[in-house]
């Protein structure tokens, strides 16, 4: 599947990921974490309708990026409450994403992934079909779980199988950020 990135796409993303991960080394840094500590206990329950508003909303857009604010979650929350908060984000913005897809269309749904990220949406769909597989979407999902919410929309997928690959994908994918995400910011912090 890599290979069918271009290596200029793979090179970006990491670039991308690592100065992610500096600069919320820094600000955390800069903040001190006890200091973040602090203010997420001040906020009470605010915090996290606060935070599961924002990281749904990251994958909506899916030019952002959710996996670095649930990084950021992790290391403010506690890994185990930022798994529960940003799992249940996830839950909503793919649903979102299925709906808006479904009920609007290509057209709306290519303003929400930016319209440099069609092709990437035509790949992943074209990868969907061509498998004609729930386990196969379970499986690509974790690679972009924006893409193929969008992709399973349009394409008149079944919800209940869309729902079936995201319950068991997200998991996955959201523990894999908080736990080893958050484990190496808070080595660099």
């Amino acid at each position: 599947m890599l290979a069918t990135f271009p290596i200029r796409k793979i090179l970006l993303a990491l670039l991308v990921v690592a100065t992610t991960y500096v600069v919320m080394a820094l600000a955390l840094r800069a903040i001190g974490l006890e200091n973040a500590h602090r203010l997420i206990a001040q906020a009470g329950p605010l915090a996290p309708l606060i935070f599961i508003p924002i990281c749904a909303v990251s994958l909506i857009l899916a030019p952002l990026s959710g996996s670095s604010i649930y990084i950021v979650g992790g290391a403010l929350f506690g890994k185990g409450y930022a798994f529960l908060l940003s799992l249940i984000a996830t839950l909503l913005g793919c649903n979102a994403n299925f709906w808006i897809s479904r009920r609007f269309g290509r057209k709306v749904a290519a303003r929400f992934i930016g319209h440099n990220n069609l092709d990437d949406l035509d790949q992943t769909m074209m990868r969907i079909k061509s498998h004609h597989s729930v386990f196969y979407m379970t499986l690509i999902m974790p690679l972009s779980q924006d893409l193929v919410s969008y992709a399973a929309g349009l394409m008149k997928l079944r919800y209940r199988d869309f729902l079936f690959a995201l319950l068991i994908s997200a998991p996955i994918v959201v523990g894999a950020y908080i736990f080893v995400g958050t484990s190496i910011l808070e080595a660099l912090v």
